[in-house]
Order: structure tokens, then C-alpha cells, then sequence
């Protein structure tokens, strides 16, 4: 934490508080837990050295509003220092999802039933002006961060549009707010509170529209962790009869989305790995592949095979060396 936590602990009552580093995320950014008594809070320092940093923590405010404003459990900000890239947020506890999922599996059902319910909610809220609302196109090119480490030649020309049309086709309708970071570890299980409010939620800052079902794909198709088949089939189930989908169009949307997603998150992962000097992302690396390889198998998007295919042979070298 930079020399300026000091006085901004200061300033809001803290500065007696017990301070206890906390494990970091992807990002850069950096995270404290207070504890005094019985109380407890958690100052997050996110970079703001550049102006797509100050964007970033700006977005994580005002998202965060907007999901209160809602009545879904985003951290409550006790003091913040944007300047300084300081927030103290409410703490939520550790109760993730995904230790959830380890430790309490019947819990953790439950848990992921409420986490669908937030993704409800949010299909029912009107989208706010400023929420940005890429379009097929821009969609498909969500996955340029992989494309780039990738030689253009090779079958892979066609993938991104070929992509912006499976989309348009198998994930349309209005956009809805998508958290876009919506997995086990950005989702703590709060069991005093009622409804959606159940999930607290992490990491939004990200959040733009997308097709309905984004954040669902994310929630189901994590590389960081299998969950177990049978749930995921109910849960695209339970999502096809809420929000009026025939089975099998819920089972293209939400594979479509989530080769999207981890066509992405494959070239993250990569990046994260090597150039960003996190070596453990390297082991997410064969799952990445194998819930593009489950997401392209699904009937609709039998056009995306060999380009995809293409894809997954180029970038199998990356994930060398992993355990199988």
C-alpha cells in the first residue's frame, strides 16, 4: 500500500485497526483487511496511474450504485480517495462460492440457485445511459486479446466474424447488465440477507451489456473449477424456463457465449502466465481449452469447428508443461 493509506485511515476512523494483507485477483489491484472488535472492513487500492486505471475504479463506483440502487449486495464504500486509488469497502467475509463448492457442496447449490437469481434480477432492470452496449461485431472482437498472440494465418481469418454472426443469431434480444467476472470467487455467500441479496458480489467494474446469459456462461463454464454436470444442466434449464427459451435455444446461447468468453479468457490466461509474471494461470490453461472444445461441440455452431479447431492447435503449446 502506498504512503498515502495513512492518512486516508486515518480520516476515516481506522487508523487502530489490525491489518491483515489479503490474497490479489488478475488485476493489479491490492487488498487489506481491518479488523477492530468485532468489526471488520476491506481497503482496496486499485492502480490509477493512467487514465484507463482511473476509468476502471470510476466504473466500479458507479456500478457499484447502480447495483445497490437495485437492492443487490454490492460492497458498501465507507471512504474512498479515488485520487489515491483508496476505497474502504464493507467485507463480505471469505464464504465464497467456490470454497463453498469445496467444503459444502449442498450449500453450494444453493448458493449458485442465488447467484442465478441476480442474474434475473438484472435481466428485469432497465440499463442505465451510461452503461456501454457493444454490438456482435464488437462482441466477437472481445477476443482479439487472443487472436493477437496468434500468427493470422492458419484458418483463423474467418473465427471473429463467424463468431459476431453465431451471436447474433444464437444470443439475441436486448442486452442486459453483464458483470462479465461473475464466477466462484467473486461471489460470497451471505445468508442473512434475503433474495438476490444472498450473493455478494465482486469485481464488477468490468460491466457492460451483453446478450442475456453472459453471465451465466461465466458462472457455469469457469475455468478455474469443474462444477458438477448434472447442476449445470438444470441451471441452463431453470434459465430456458425463466427467461422463455426452448431448451435447446438456451443450450446455443449459453454456448455461444461461452466461447466467447473463454476464447478470451484463454488469451488472458496466456498473458497473465508469461508477460504479466503469474505462472499459476498456466494450469487454467487445458480447462480454458476443453470448455471451448464442450461450447463448440453444441449443434449450432457447427460452422465454428475448424476455425476454432485451428485455433486450439496454435495455442496447445501454451499450456506445456501443466500436469494433466
Amino acid at each position: 500500500m502506498t504512503a498515502a493509506l495513512v492518512p486516508f485511515l486515518d480520516a476515516a476512523g481506522w487508523h487502530d485497526a489490525a491489518q491483515m494483507p489479503l490474497a490479489g485477483d488478475a488485476s493489479s489491484r491490492r487488498y487489506l483487511r481491518l479488523a477492530r472488535g468485532d468489526d471488520s472492513a476491506i481497503v482496496m487500492q486499485a492502480p490509477v496511474a493512467t487514465e484507463a486505471e482511473r476509468d476502471s475504479l470510476a466504473a466500479f463506483l458507479r456500478i457499484g450504485d447502480h447495483l445497490t440502487a437495485l437492492g443487490l449486495s454490492a460492497p458498501k464504500i465507507f471512504a474512498a480517495d479515488p485520487a489515491a486509488g483508496l476505497l474502504l469497502l464493507e467485507d463480505f467475509g471469505d464464504a465464497t462460492l467456490a470454497r463453498l463448492l469445496q467444503r459444502d457442496p449442498d450449500l453450494a447449490h444453493t448458493a449458485y440457485l442465488a447467484a442465478c437469481t441476480v442474474i434475473d434480477a438484472l435481466a428485469k432492470a432497465a440499463l442505465p445511459d451510461w452503461i456501454a452496449r457493444p454490438d456482435p461485431k464488437a462482441q466477437a472482437g472481445m477476443i482479439t486479446l487472443t487472436l493477437d498472440f496468434l500468427p493470422q494465418a492458419h484458418g483463423l481469418a474467418d473465427l471473429e466474424p463467424m463468431l459476431a454472426t453465431a451471436l447474433a443469431t444464437h444470443a439475441d434480444g436486448p442486452p442486459v447488465i453483464a458483470l462479465r467476472d461473475y464466477h466462484g470467487d467473486n461471489l460470497i455467500w451471505l445468508p442473512d440477507r434475503d433474495g438476490p441479496a444472498r450473493v455478494g458480489l465482486l469485481d464488477f467494474q468490468d460491466g457492460v451489456a451483453l446478450p442475456l446469459g453472459y453471465d451465466l456462461a461465466a458462472l457455469l463454464d469457469d475455468p478455474r473449477r469443474d462444477i458438477p454436470a448434472q447442476w449445470r444442466a438444470a441451471l441452463i434449464a431453470r434459465f430456458a424456463a425463466v427467461h422463455g427459451f426452448a431448451t435447446d435455444q438456451a443450450a446455443a446461447r449459453i454456448a455461444t457465449l461461452s466461447l466467447l468468453r473463454n476464447l478470451r479468457i484463454l488469451g488472458i490466461f496466456h498473458r497473465l502466465a508469461g508477460q504479466g509474471g503469474k505462472p499459476q494461470y498456466r494450469a487454467y490453461l487445458p480447462r480454458t481449452g476443453a470448455l471451448i472444445d464442450r461450447a463448440v461441440a453444441d449443434p449450432a455452431l457447427a460452422d465454428l469447428r475448424a476455425p476454432v479447431a485451428a485455433l486450439r492447435a496454435l495455442t496447445a503449446p501454451w499450456a506445456e508443461g501443466v500436469a494433466a
